[in-house]
């Protein structure tokens, strides 16, 4: 073989190699996670989030249950993950929500607006209808927004920007 034959078996495989690396950065569930990140534990009458709707860009999934476990984030593939730890959502606090930025999970999350309305339903029946009320892109060591608040909010986060290293997120406040 000469030399080009080889250097484009070289490269190819160099391609495939990178391509693998990149689909394990791409499904690793500790992506998702926030960096020294203090938990909180608040007491639940045992209702839980179920669902979350937000209609200006196509999003009804079911919420999971999820705890943080040494420094990693829990996070399912099946839905939004609820960080079990913080407030049910439109109690006061804020209340932790995230997912993948998967096509089918929050890959359109960026494209919501302030304005824009997310419902949550809760295990017992109850809607919770909360407005955007800002939205912005954060380091993994900027645990301020997840910081507890006086009044009723969710904050809800993907990954975001150049291999996850970034988080969108969504502030949104309890509609009254």
């Amino acid at each position: 073989m000469n030399f080009i034959s080889r250097l484009f078996i070289f490269t190819g495989f160099a391609f495939l190699i990178f391509g693998a690396f990149l689909v394990l950065l791409r499904y690793n569930g500790a992506k998702l996670s926030f960096d020294n990140f203090v938990e909180h534990q608040y007491i639940t009458s045992g209702v839980m989030p179920q669902k979350i709707m937000i209609s200006s860009i196509k999003v009804e999934l079911p919420i999971f249950p999820a705890k943080i476990k040494g420094n990693k984030w829990e996070a399912t593939d099946k839905g939004i993950s609820y960080l079990s730890s913080s407030p049910i959502p439109g109690s006061q606090g804020n209340s932790i929500l995230y997912g993948h930025n998967w096509s089918a999970l929050l890959g359109s999350l960026p494209k919501i607006k302030p304005g824009d309305k997310i419902k949550i339903i809760l295990s017992n029946g109850q809607e919770k209808n909360f407005v955007v009320k800002y939205t912005s892109m954060v380091a993994p060591s900027n645990t301020k927004i997840l910081s507890d608040s006086a009044d009723s909010r969710i904050t809800l986060y993907t990954c975001a920007g150049f291999l996850d290293s970034k988080r969108f997120v969504a502030t949104a406040l309890l509609k009254n």
